[in-house]
This record gives structure tokens, sequence and C-alpha cells, in this order.
């Protein structure tokens, strides 16, 4: 009827009746701890020479002294932060940390000299724990020693199926400048 008046439903009755669909009732408006990190740096190989010269026949000493060992100078960036941000997720989440080496060798090792970079950020999210997270931001440069090779440079001995041992030996060591650091999210 014209003019008619409805009743209104009171106190949220209104939606008493509506169904979410799909995933989207675990959503839900919280803080949640979001963790980011990248590294980038550049190497070089220095070589190492016995100090004590090598005599030749009859006790002459001459030529260039023999290398000892080999090992890659790394310098190396890498930034951590740790924020707590107040949003609607479902869920949480996990992205790698791809890492590029761009190095001149041959083998797939680390040559003797290259660089490495970021290529997607580590990135992990989950629901905020009070009491044990909290906010922080790590920025640090460094200098590490890495990959030792006896002798002479061999590229045989530095390939792509030994670098991994060299790439872990890195990722400690951001981890023991970083805290917060998590070596587990890259690949390379």
């Amino acid at each position: 009827m014209p003019g008619e008046l409805i009743p209104v439903p009171i106190g949220g009755s209104i939606t008493t009746n509506l169904n979410a669909s799909g995933d989207t009732s675990a959503c839900e408006f919280d803080d949640w701890h979001t963790h980011n990190q990248v590294i980038n740096g550049m190497y070089k190989r220095v070589f190492v020479y016995d100090t004590q010269p090598v005599p030749s026949t009859g006790g002459v000493v001459s030529g260039a002294p023999e290398v000892s060992y080999s090992y890659i100078d790394c310098n190396y960036s890498i930034q951590v932060a740790e924020e707590k941000e107040k949003a609607s997720y479902c869920s949480g989440l996990y992205q790698t940390q791809g890492l590029s080496i761009f190095s001149d060798s041959t083998t797939g090792g680390l040559g003797l000299s290259g660089t490495f970079t970021t290529s997607a950020v580590g990135y992990a999210r989950r629901k905020w724990v009070v009491g044990t997270d909290k906010e922080s931001l790590c920025n640090k440069s460094s200098n590490s020693t890495l990959g030792k090779l006896p002798g002479e440079y061999n590229p045989t001995y530095d390939t792509s199926a030994n670098i991994g041992s060299h790439i872990a030996e890195l990722l400690m060591n951001c981890e023991q400048q970083c805290a917060t650091f998590n070596q587990n999210l890259v690949v390379y």
C-alpha cells in the first residue's frame, strides 16, 4: 500500500543472513608482520703468493713467486625490514628472494670477478605476535672472504656445481650482520 511504513531491522540484524563466498571468511583486518630483505654486492679474486722464493737449479732464486692460494674478496650490502602493518589479509605469504650472479666465469662459478643482485625481494607475511615481534630496520655493508682455492686458480674447481657452498658462506655472513636476515628465503 502506498505510504505504508516498512519496518527496518535494528542493530545489525540486517546482515545476519548474508553468506560469504570463497575463502573470504578467513580474512580479517588485523596487525600483520612483514619481512623484506635484499642483498647486493661485488667481488674479485685475490691471489696470495708464497713469500719464500723457490731456488732454481744451482741455487739461484729467480722468477715470480708461486701462488699459495686464492680467495674471493666480497663486498656486500644487505637490508632487512621487519614491519608491523595494519591491513586486511586472508593468509600469510612467503616469496623467495631471487639472487642473480653475474660472473666472468665460463664454467658457471664465481670466476675472477663479478657482481650479484637481488632479482626478487624476499618477503614473508604472517600475523603479528604480541610480545615477541618488533619493528626493525637493518642496513649493513661489509666485506667477507669466500671460496678459498689452493694454488693457481683452476676453473675446474670453480663451477656451478660447487658455487652453492660459497653462496651459503655469504648468506651466513649476512645473518651475522643482520640477525633478522632469513637465508632460507634466498634462491639463486
